[in-house]
C-alpha cells in the first residue's frame, strides 16, 4: 500500500469493478490515519451481480523531522569559501541568534549519520518507493520521492533555475549550481559541491566521507523545519499499513 492520500478511484480486475474513497481521519506525532471504504463488484454468470464493501483504517508512516537539526549537515569537512577560508554563515540561515534551536545551523565531520535511523526507514526501502533517474536524464523539476543514480567518478550537474521539492537521494556526486532551488530533504551519498546562487530550504545532508565538500559563490542553506515535515510526510506517506478492516456491507 503505497502513495496515500488518493481521495477516490475506481477501476477494474478480470472484468470486475471496485471503488475506494480515501478521508483523512486524525494526525498522532507525525503519522497520519485515513478510513478508507473500498466496494468491488462481481458480476453473476446468470446474471445479477454482487457487491461487497470493507472499511480499514490505513496509518501511514513516520519520520520524526526533529532529527534534522541543521541546514547542512556533513560526514566530513565542509570548506566555506576559496581556501576554506569564509565565513559559514555566509552561506546559511539562519545566521544569526538563536540559530537553529540555539546551536550552529552546520555541522561537519558528523560520524553519526544514519539513513535508517534519520528517515525511519532502510536505504534500499526508499530506494524502492522511489521515482529512478540517472546523471543524464534527471529532469530537475521534481517533487515527491526522487533518487538520482550516478556512477562512481561521475558527477551530476543541477545547474538549471527550476525548482525542486520532497526527498532527494543522491546516489553518488553532485554539484549545484545556477538558481536551483529545493525544498525539503537532500540526502548525498557521495560528496557535494555548491555555487551559483543555489538555494536549498530544509535540510542537506552528505553521508559521504570522500572528499572535501565545497561551497562557493552565493549558494545559501535555509534551516527550515516546515519543509523538512513536509517532505517526510511525502515519504512516509508511501509506507502505509493496515490498522483494522471489517465488512461493513
Amino acid at each position: 500500500m503505497k502513495n496515500l492520500p488518493k481521495h477516490s478511484t475506481t477501476g477494474s480486475v478480470g472484468g470486475c469493478g471496485y471503488s475506494a474513497t480515501t478521508t483523512f481521519r486524525a494526525k498522532i506525532n507525525h503519522v497520519k490515519y485515513y478510513d478508507i471504504v473500498s466496494t468491488g463488484t462481481v458480476n453473476l454468470p446468470r446474471g445479477g451481480s454482487i457487491s461487497r464493501t470493507v472499511t480499514a483504517v490505513v496509518k501511514t508512516g513516520s519520520s520524526d523531522p526533529a532529527k534534522f537539526q541543521y541546514s547542512i549537515q556533513a560526514a566530513n569537512e565542509l570548506c566555506f569559501g576559496g581556501n576554506c577560508s569564509k565565513d559559514p554563515y555566509l552561506y546559511i540561515e539562519p545566521s544569526a541568534s538563536p540559530y537553529c534551536n540555539d546551536h550552529d545551523c552546520f555541522k561537519d565531520m558528523d560520524g553519526t549519520l544514519n539513513f535508517s535511523d534519520m528517515l525511519g526507514y532502510q536505504l534500499e526501502s526508499v530506494s524502492g518507493i522511489a521515482t529512478h533517474y540517472t546523471r543524464a536524464d534527471f529532469p530537475m523539476a521534481v517533487s515527491g520521492v526522487n533518487w538520482v543514480d550516478v556512477q562512481p567518478g561521475e558527477t551530476l550537474m543541477v545547474d538549471s533555475s527550476a525548482t525542486g521539492s520532497g526527498v532527494l537521494v543522491i546516489d553518488g556526486n553532485v554539484e549545484f549550481a545556477g538558481g536551483y532551488h529545493f525544498y525539503g530533504v537532500i540526502w548525498v551519498l557521495g560528496t557535494l559541491r555548491a555555487r551559483g546562487t543555489f538555494d536549498a530550504y530544509g535540510s542537506v545532508i552528505i553521508a559521504s566521507t570522500a572528499g572535501i565538500d565545497s561551497i562557493n559563490g552565493d549558494p545559501m542553506f535555509h534551516w527550515s523545519p516546515t519543509d523538512v515535515e513536509q517532505a517526510l510526510e511525502i515519504l512516509g506517506d508511501n509506507f502505509a499499513d493496515t490498522v483494522s478492516w471489517y465488512e461493513s456491507s
